[in-house]
């Protein structure tokens, strides 16, 4: 049966590499040899880090490999892209698995492409036909007002969603972003106007700041992360609802909040809310003009800046969207440690 057992893990397609409590390699399968380079019995015993040449192996190993090593280019063939994973089996002993996704990111990138360039070629033909639209006044032909009026609506929202597919597919494409100070109080300010403008009276709004922090990142990429909570925030909250935007930070860390009295979202939908188009209530977004990609353009910001997005939602009560970031990406502020924005 051992053998057995072993004889299939020679023929997986898979990496796999047997290591002991030393970080040593006890065994490894045929697969191994292609795509990380090793020999047998020449490897045998040596430092997995040592045997196997992939930058920050050692380090993220001595770190136990909680998190995936993802797109490693492979020492046996630059070409080939792994993803790395530790699989602890035995006390002190694991097993690094090691799987080619090079066709996986090819296909991806064929994706994000493909998206890119049509979402380009959308943006033209909706220029012309949403300028020739606004040249069309509907009270000089009443009998065609509400189709032009809904020719108008449906045009602006076409056009907004290829501008928000274009910022997607920049920021797959972007590895790193820009890193300057971007002052809260100032970014806060600008947010709680722009909650007023949207609302036109119908919501109470509020903005307070806790800490003296600034952030370090994109201004003009975090500000469209904010936004798009504070516009959601806006557009599923009913008349006489309240919206408060909150800056906290400290020595752990800052948190955007976003905090609404909506209708609130179901459990069952909020590990899929920053999927790409998807759709807690489909009649819903439509009537309230959404696109279904703002969450998925903050949850691609936020990994850019090292920070993620948490949703907190009770169902006839509402929902709290917070922007959260590490110390890292904290900047000392001159602002004062409190202060409530009316």
């Amino acid at each position: 049966m051992l053998r057995a057992f072993r004889d299939a893990a020679v023929a997986l397609p898979d990496a796999m590499v047997a290591v002991d409590e030393n970080h040593r390699i006890a065994w490894f399968n045929t697969a191994a040899g292609s795509l990380l380079g090793l020999q047998h019995p020449d490897n045998l015993g040596e430092l997995v880090a040592d045997a196997i040449a992939i930058p920050g192996l050692r380090q993220w190993m001595d770190e136990g490999g909680i998190d995936p090593l993802t797109d490693v280019t492979a020492p046996a063939d630059a070409e080939v892209h792994l993803n790395l994973r530790l699989i602890p089996y035995s006390e002190g002993h694991s097993l690094l698995l090691a799987r080619d996704v090079s066709q996986i990111l090819r296909v991806e990138k064929m994706r994000r492409d493909f998206v890119a360039n049509v979402s380009h070629e959308l943006r033209t033909p909706l220029t012309v036909v949403h300028g020739y639209l606004d040249l069309i006044e509907p009270e000089q032909i009443p009998e065609f007002e509400s189709i032009i009026r809904e020719l108008r609506s449906q045009s602006r929202r076409m056009t907004q969603i290829v501008e928000d597919l274009l910022t997607l597919s920049r920021l797959d494409a972007e590895e790193a972003l820009p890193k300057s100070r971007v002052a809260i109080r100032p970014l806060v300010t600008t947010l709680h106007r722009d909650a007023e403008g949207l609302s036109r009276g119908r919501h109470t709004i509020s903005s307070s700041i806790k800490g003296g922090h600034d952030l370090r990142g994109s201004s003009r990429d975090l500000y469209s992360a904010f936004s798009n909570l504070v516009s959601n925030a806006v557009r599923y909250t009913p008349v006489g609802g309240r919206i408060h935007i909150v800056w906290i930070s400290d020595s752990n860390g800052g948190k955007l909040s976003v905090t609404d009295t909506g209708h609130g979202i179901s459990a069952q939908h909020l590990p899929r809310l920053t999927e790409r188009f998807y759709r807690v209530s489909t009649s819903r977004s439509r009537e309230t003009g959404g696109t279904g990609l703002g969450l998925s353009i903050v949850k691609h910001v936020l990994q850019l800046h090292d920070a993620h997005l948490e949703i907190e939602s009770e169902l006839g009560v509402g929902s709290t969207f917070s922007c959260v970031f590490k110390p890292s990406q904290l900047l000392p502020s001159e602002f004062a440690a409190e202060e409530v924005l009316e």
